[in-house]
């Protein structure tokens, strides 16, 4: 029998460092390295990553409801890769947002999988 405590730190650790990679990407892809016919634009990186900063708080507490809902949310990001890959233009950074968004998904999918596991095994 696996310890899904142990489990579920390791997927909430991947989770943190998936969230905190893709608040980075998207700020270099916002502010410090646009795409070819965009400007640096503050603004579009406040509206891209405030949707998954209001996840952090929770995913540090280890909430099971934020990392459901922030695995909805992580979606939305991995249509955005896609749809940049599929452009002519597309860049290496493109090639690591739809990384990391898809450790993004996994990991916390299964924060919340692991969780109810060890709460399950808890109660038996």
């Amino acid at each position: 029998m696996a310890n899904y405590e142990i489990l579920a730190r390791r997927c909430r650790l991947i989770t943190l460092i998936c969230l905190t990679g893709l608040l980075v990407v998207v700020a270099i892809d916002t502010v410090i390295m646009p795409t070819r016919d965009r400007s640096p634009n503050v603004v579009v990186w406040l509206i891209l990553s405030l949707p998954l900063l209001i996840f952090v708080p929770g995913v540090r507490r280890g909430s099971v409801n934020s990392f459901a809902w922030l695995s909805f949310v992580s979606l939305l990001y991995f249509a955005q890769s896609v749809t940049s890959l599929f452009a002519p233009w597309w860049r290496w950074l493109d090639v690591v947002h739809l990384i990391l968004t898809v450790t993004l998904f996994i990991g916390a999918m299964l924060s919340v999988r692991y969780v109810a596991r060890a709460r399950r095994a808890e109660l038996q």
